[in-house]
């Protein structure tokens, strides 16, 4: 909460205006919409839409109100908005109330950036559909609040961070809104010079905290607006009883080759909601891990979850990520069978391309054409088991394959190549060719090296291992780095995978220069503003844009719509959010 510079101010006179029947002509009563009484108004829509008064006239102090009755939406969320438009009737803040068929609200305020609507607040989903709801937003300065209540209980109440000023300033008329859902408006009110006399009692403290999600920082409150973006184009279902919808080769539809869907791919949304998890302790999103695991747990056998080297798990790179989502299962919600598939998963993926060929390491597939630093995903999970088991075995092999990457992979400059075969590294004779959509390094490997660098030193005390993490990260800020931000250089589907181990383990290490911090926070914020399509996907480049002939991924397939795009790069915002949360608790 930034409440410091949001007070509310005098109040220079005094106005109402009560929109109803009385005032028809100034609503622009257009399809679907009907004035029922003064001050009550419905729609029956079937995709987003706004209806404006021009009688209202917005200035420095204003508050609009209303009570929002949803009876019928086109799907599991329905939406009703209040929002503001300049005079070309463009929206220029929209403030949603969003009710879950499953059984939790959602409160949010957007504005346009640089062009487009961002998310500047949002409560993320919390406990509490009601029937009805009451809305009431006030502006005082360059701030907006926002109070929700539920005919049943549920209260919400957020004063947002400054807002710029030639935002607010150029709302010009009022409206109301609904998207793909049936309501009924009620007691719509506009004043206009007036201060809310019920927000100012409101305060943030006296807002039960059992309805509030845990922490509102700046990076928290983006990578809540990510995950909703998240769950509106890749989950269906409540928290409860819903899961991530099957996708192949990234997309959805109704028909699917592998008609349960992809595992990595939706590991890669898992990584990004742990994250999350992680920093706020959300219940809603435990009760989707949950979800998610126990729809995986009801499609897929036992020795299909452990089949290193099958359709599911081809490579050792879905090995991996796929032990990684089981280990992360288990770290969550403390299901020993997660462990134990992840055990079967890792021992079947050694046994299968682990060898002594150039040198030892493991194959990158069954071809045997070449070994990688993709094994990271091997080693991390492999680490996990032996920390949660103390069986020997996972921790030796893993080792080894670590000793190995150091070994052969290893470049002068502190990074890791990404492949080798029989000819040594891949791409030797060119190694600055770094660039987006095509690289010889590897960034999202590069982060993983850092992390078991970390794991290393955390677990003998030897300063090399440590030494080793600080190499990696200032190689990492000098090498894959393009305006200040991190570079989505070689694989934009998983180049965000271990961004938030990176954030806990590595850029907290003692030594660690603030710059690798500012780093990962800067590219966060590069992707919020730049790198987002207006229906909430995320794309490759992490300084935009995230689709179109612009981006170098869209270009070769690699497109925001397919959810391991949009998952590994939402991964970076929320691991500026969990970074953010341990710095929160270290103060």
């Amino acid at each position: 909460m930034k409440l410091a510079s949001c007070v509310f101010g005098s109040i220079i006179g005094l106005g109402l205006m009560v929109m109803g029947s009385a005032a028809a002509a100034d609503w622009e009563v257009k399809d679907g919409w009907k004035v029922i009484a003064p001050g009550s108004l419905s729609v029956k829509a079937t995709a987003e839409t706004f209806l404006w008064n021009n009688a209202a006239h917005p200035g420095a102090v204003w508050t609009a109100s209303a009570k929002v009755r949803m009876l019928k939406s086109k799907n599991d969320v329905a939406s009703a908005r209040l929002a503001f438009a300049n005079s070309a009737h463009e929206e220029q803040l929209i403030i949603s109330v969003e009710r879950h068929s499953s059984g939790l609200s959602l409160a949010s305020l957007d504005v346009p950036v640089n062009g487009r609507m961002r998310r500047v607040m949002t409560s993320n989903w919390i406990p509490g559909a009601d029937t009805t709801y009451t809305i009431e937003a006030a502006r005082s300065g360059d701030c907006v609040s926002i109070l929700l209540q539920g005919d049943r209980g549920l209260r919400y109440f957020e004063t947002t961070a400054p807002i710029a000023p030639s935002v607010l300033d150029s709302l010009s008329v009022f409206g109301l809104g609904s998207y793909a859902t049936d309501i009924e408006f009620s007691d719509v009110k506009f004043e206009n010079n007036v201060k809310s006399t019920v927000l100012e009692k409101n305060s943030f403290k006296k807002v039960p905290s059992a309805t509030l999600p845990k922490g509102h920082g700046h990076y928290i409150t983006q990578g809540n607006a990510a995950i909703s973006d998240m769950m509106r184009n890749f989950w269906k279902g409540g928290p409860k009883d819903g899961n991530i919808v099957p996708t192949y080769n990234g997309y959805t539809a109704e028909v699917l080759p592998m008609p349960r869907g992809g595992m990595w791919e939706r590991g890669v949304m898992i990584f990004a909601m742990d994250s999350l998890y992680r920093a706020t302790g959300d219940p809603v999103l435990r009760q989707r891990l949950q979800s998610e695991w126990n729809r995986i747990k009801k499609v897929y056998t036992k020795d299909e979850l452990e089949a290193a080297g099958s359709s599911l798990h081809p490579a050792c790179d879905d090995s991996g990520w796929d032990a990684m989502l089981y280990m992360i299962f288990y770290r969550d919600l403390g299901d020993t069978y997660a462990l134990d598939r992840a055990k079967g998963l890792i021992d079947k993926a050694f046994k299968r391309w682990l060898n002594d060929d150039l040198g030892g390491g493991m194959w990158y597939n069954n071809e045997h054409s070449c070994k990688s630093l993709y094994q990271v995903g091997i080693i991390l999970p492999a680490l996990r088991i032996w920390e949660a088991t103390h069986d020997q075995s996972y921790r030796d092999r893993a080792e080894s394959c670590y000793e190995w990457i150091e070994s052969h992979l290893l470049r002068s400059d502190g990074l890791y190549w990404c492949d080798y075969n029989a000819d040594g590294p891949v791409g030797k004779e060119r190694p600055d060719d770094i660039h987006e959509a095509g690289s010889v390094v590897f960034l999202g490997g590069n982060m993983g090296m850092g992390i078991i660098h970390a794991w290393m030193y955390k677990n003998t005390g030897d300063k090399k291992y440590l030494e080793r993490a600080i190499r990696t990260a200032d190689a990492i800020s000098k090498k894959i780095t393009k305006n200040g931000i991190y570079m989505c250089e070689r694989d934009t589907w998983v180049n965000g995978t271990f961004s938030g181990e990176w954030a806990k383990e590595v850029l907290t290490l003692p030594g660690m220069s603030r710059v690798h911090k500012d780093l990962l926070y800067k590219t966060a914020d590069s992707i919020y503003k730049n790198d987002r399509t207006p229906d909430g996907y995320y794309g490759g480049c992490w300084g935009g844009p995230a689709d179109g002939s612009g981006s170098p991924w869209s270009m070769i397939g690699s497109r925001p719509q397919q959810i391991m795009t949009s998952a590994s790069t939402v991964n970076m915002i929320t691991a500026a959010a969990l970074l953010e949360s341990i710095e929160s608790k270290r103060r």
